[in-house]
């Protein structure tokens, strides 16, 4: 028999390399987590990716080339686009940091955190745009709220009512945002329309009715991906309606935001 394996140097290993494959460490990690639509934005975003032997690579994982690009279904790239946001949750819970700096018997700084590395690109990709103060400001204001109320309807007066618009609202007031600058902040921020990923999907049964709940991951243009969404519908009588956004990854924006001049 030979030596025992040393499960700890495994795990480090295990964790480097995951942390590795990361989109603000590897660029084809990053090429298929933002995917550019059309060839147009690649030659100027992406300029590495124009040459024909990188999209047989690209087409090797599955990013398929046409029209327009997309990820091809049950290929290596839509696995690993998946990875990506999971990596990114794992990592960004900070029990699970805890647990790993303790097991690993090293400081909780030296615990790599993907997502933090990712928001910061990305944060300090916004500080760099025309509208880019307002954009940090708004994030600000937004990760204050542990979540918000968008739609409420079948319920009696006096009910909690839906405080997401009167959010926006304020935001538009206070930042002095017109209607389009108000929607390009949404979707780079909080959910661009149709990017929505499914998550749970649940029905109960009681006496005289049931329930229905959906939740979703909100996919943001820069993969942010702050809110989980979740829609509640109560079947039958008086068929109460609930739809909210929750917030997430609050601490390290929040972080975040603070080394980032607003």
């Amino acid at each position: 028999m030979g030596e025992q394996p040393d499960l700890k140097e495994h795990l480090i290993n295990l964790l480097n390399a995951l942390t590795n494959l990361s989109p603000s460490r590897n660029l084809i990690s990053q090429f298929i987590l933002l995917l550019p639509k059309d060839l147009t934005t690649i030659e100027y975003s992406y300029p590495e990716f124009n040459e024909p032997e990188a999209q047989k690579i690209l087409n090797l994982l599955g990013i398929k080339f046409n029209e327009q690009v997309i990820r091809d279904s049950g290929s290596f790239a839509e696995a690993l686009y998946k990875h990506e946001h999971k990596l990114f949750d794992w990592f960004d819970e900070e029990a699970v940091r805890i647990e790993v700096a303790k097991v690993l018997d090293m400081s909780l700084d030296s615990v790599p955190n993907p997502y933090k590395e990712w928001a910061k690109k990305v944060l300090t990709k916004f500080a760099e745009m025309p509208n880019g103060n307002k954009i940090l400001r708004f994030l600000k204001m937004f990760v204050e709220r542990e979540s918000f109320k968008v739609d409420r309807r079948g319920y009696s007066r006096g009910a909690y009512p839906p405080d997401w618009q009167p959010f926006l609202d304020r935001v538009k007031k206070e930042l002095q945002l017109n209607p389009a600058e108000l929607e390009e902040i949404l979707r780079l921020t909080v959910k661009v329309s149709g990017q929505s990923e499914p998550i749970t999907h649940e029905h109960h049964s009681y006496t005289g009715g049931g329930s229905r709940t959906v939740t979703w991951l909100e996919h943001s243009e820069y993969h942010l991906d702050l809110v989980v969404s979740r829609e509640w519908q109560e079947v039958g009588w008086p068929g109460r309606y609930d739809y909210d956004y929750w917030v997430r990854h609050r601490r390290t924006i929040r972080e975040l935001l603070e080394e980032v001049e607003i």
